[in-house]
């Protein structure tokens, strides 16, 4: 979304028909608006959407919401919500829009469209930590060297009753970390890889080639999925939790 608002930003004075705003307070015209076969053809055929989505950035999904229609944008780090104005003079970006019962309606359709399908996941590759009954599953996009996942492993020692599976996504501002992730999947006790690694200690295990090939695996699949930031937490439904946010992981793992 940074590129498109970038864009909108600096189309400002030029287009002069944008709207860029941080929170937008909208009341539906009426609940329960379908989806219209035609609302995506309409939408992609707007001047002003045309002028500021490049090809490269799809519109995939238009609804039409009465005074608004909604788009669904692909982009490279991941899907965006955007509103469009019925007569075309106006781009909506990076606010949320609230109905009456003040539900906010963006947030609930970000999730939708970003939702990762579960059966995706081959989650008998992943490091799996069992904690008390293990009840809820809980995904994570981990790196090593990630000061953000090395606080959201050590915070999930104090939860209960989940089993996390971990995957590694080592990023290319931690050249040291795909190595020392090697070593992780080469260990015969990998939970005990990932502590002396938290820690900045010794992994004390060599790198194979089968490490190389199970961290190949989790780079495409993050890649596949959308991963482009660490921490990254799935839930058993597919919602993503970006970043460590303790609230709403712990809000899952107690529901």
């Amino acid at each position: 979304m940074n590129k498109i608002l970038s864009t909108l930003m600096s189309a400002g004075k030029a287009a002069s028909k944008v709207l860029c705003f941080a929170v937008l307070f909208f009341t539906l015209a009426s609940a329960g608006h379908l989806f219209a076969a035609d609302a995506l053809k309409e939408v992609k055929q707007l001047p002003i959407v045309k002028s500021l989505f490049p090809p490269e950035i799809e519109v995939i999904e238009a609804r039409d919401l009465g005074s608004l229609y909604e788009m669904v944008v692909k982009e490279p780090r991941g899907k965006q919500i955007y509103y469009v104005t019925k007569d075309g003079a106006y781009v909506i970006a990076g606010g949320n829009v609230f109905n009456n019962d003040k539900a906010n309606l963006t947030q609930k359709r970000r999730e939708d469209v970003n939702r990762v399908d579960m059966s995706r996941l081959p989650l008998d590759d992943a490091v799996q930590i069992k904690r008390g009954n293990g009840a809820k599953k809980l995904i994570m996009f981990y790196d090593v060297d990630c000061p953000f996942c090395r606080r959201a492993y050590d915070w999930l020692k104090g939860q209960t009753n989940y089993t996390l599976y971990i995957f590694f996504f080592p990023l290319d501002m931690h050249p040291k970390s795909p190595d020392k992730t090697v070593q992780i999947l080469c260990s015969k006790d990998r939970q005990a890889a990932i502590e002396s690694a938290q820690s900045d200690k010794e992994i004390g295990s060599q790198k194979c080639e089968a490490g190389e090939k199970l961290l190949a695996k989790d780079r495409a699949l993050g890649a596949t999925i959308g991963v482009d930031g660490t921490p990254l937490f799935i839930t058993d439904s597919g919602i993503r939790i970006s970043g460590l946010q303790t609230h709403e992981l712990e809000s899952y793992l107690k529901q």
